[in-house]
């Protein structure tokens, strides 16, 4: 009984992952830019109506596809690159603090709009890491998860569609090849004694990171471990692009089967609030970025994606499709995701039991009746 339940998983499995490969090869035939993570997104999310409860992708794939994006993302970090960040430091506040009071003003509009619970919709709209904001969406009081939920995942889906097709038109790709990491071009050659540092390095950071409780472990430790050896002076080859290929393709797999679609039927206005929230968002994010480019005199590109409200593996993988600067990309999104997990959850809570939240609270419902 046991071997056959596996055997019915294992061939559930293998089923997943055809149709978010054919989906990849599809979109690579359509030349649709990221491919490999959009192919497989939206291959899933449509044969998600037809087969239902017959598709499979247990996170623990996902999670070790984050390992080798993990490396990449890592093997530019220098120290030049660091004292960089470190420069920039005041402005990766200033626009995530700005970021969050635009969602907070977007968020009051929708709730309005919607008749949605204010605080269930706050939370929603942050743009953070989509596991830990659905983790915080279940611990505050007066906040339905439900709404969390659609509103995290649609914004996760608007970036992970929008931001690549928007970041790799002609206007914005062309000349970005020059914005690219220094030392990226050509590189080292592998040995079996570098892959076989790297492989164990990535891993036992991928392992310390979730025992740290780290944001995106699987991705992040990696990330820290691998930059750790390049700090050293050990060099960091490019990796295969077929290991790449795959990893992206579990990462869009996963994607794809993340939004049930039954969950949000009879919910149009919703629906369509929460991609409206999304969109606004990503445009805040480019107008944000012609300040960043003019400040740092970085490419508006590599800029763009910095501060795009994504996940870290989606925005690293676009930065390399891209040209654009993954230590600056990573940079970004790692300061945003950290400040989110630390500072957001607390600050929630003390702006749920102010007084004047609580009136905007009532005066909302109030307009509604």
């Amino acid at each position: 009984m046991h071997e056959e339940r596996a055997w019915k998983k294992t061939i559930r499995l293998i089923l997943t992952f055809i149709i978010g490969a054919l989906g990849g090869i599809a979109f690579s035939l359509l030349h649709i830019p990221l491919h490999w993570v959009l192919g497989p997104a939206a291959a899933l999310l449509a044969a998600s109506h037809l087969f239902k409860e017959k598709l499979y992708w247990p996170t623990a794939i996902r999670n070790v596809g984050l390992i080798p994006i993990g490396y990449t993302l890592g093997a530019p970090v220098t120290a030049a690159t660091l004292a960089e960040m470190a420069r920039q430091l005041p402005t990766m506040m200033l626009t995530t603090v700005l970021m969050l009071l635009f969602s907070f003003v977007v968020s009051s509009l929708v709730a309005k709009w919607t008749h949605l619970s204010l605080r269930s919709v706050v939370t929603g709209c942050i743009p953070g890491g989509l596991s830990q904001m659905l983790v915080l969406g279940e611990e505050l009081k007066g906040v339905d998860p439900t709404v969390v939920t659609l509103f995290q995942v649609m914004r996760l889906m608007g970036v992970v569609f929008l931001v690549p097709l928007i970041a790799l038109s002609p206007l914005l790709s062309e000349g970005a090849a020059g914005a690219t990491d220094a030392g990226m071009a050509g590189g080292p050659d592998w040995t079996v004694g570098l892959a076989l540092l790297y492989a164990a390095v990535t891993v036992a950071g991928a392992l310390v990171g979730k025992r740290l409780r780290l944001p995106t472990a699987y991705l992040l430790g990696p990330i820290i471990g691998t930059a750790a050896l390049v700090l050293v002076g050990t060099p960091a080859p490019h990796l295969p692009a077929p290991l790449l290929d795959v990893a992206q393709i579990t990462m869009g797999t996963y994607l794809g089967l993340m939004l049930k679609p039954t969950a949000i039927e009879g919910k149009g206005k919703v629906m369509a609030a929460s991609v409206l929230a999304g969109c606004a968002l990503i445009l805040f994010s480019m107008l944000s970025a012609f300040v960043l480019m003019s400040w740092h005199r970085i490419p508006y590109l590599t800029a763009f994606i910095a501060l795009a409200p994504g996940g870290m593996d989606q925005m690293g993988i676009l930065a390399q499709e891209a040209h654009a600067s993954l230590a600056i990309v990573t940079g970004y999104q790692m300061f945003r995701i950290f400040f989110i997990l630390f500072v957001v959850p607390p600050a929630l809570k003390t702006l749920f039991s102010t007084r004047w939240f609580r009136r905007l609270e009532q005066w909302q419902t109030q307009q509604h009746g």
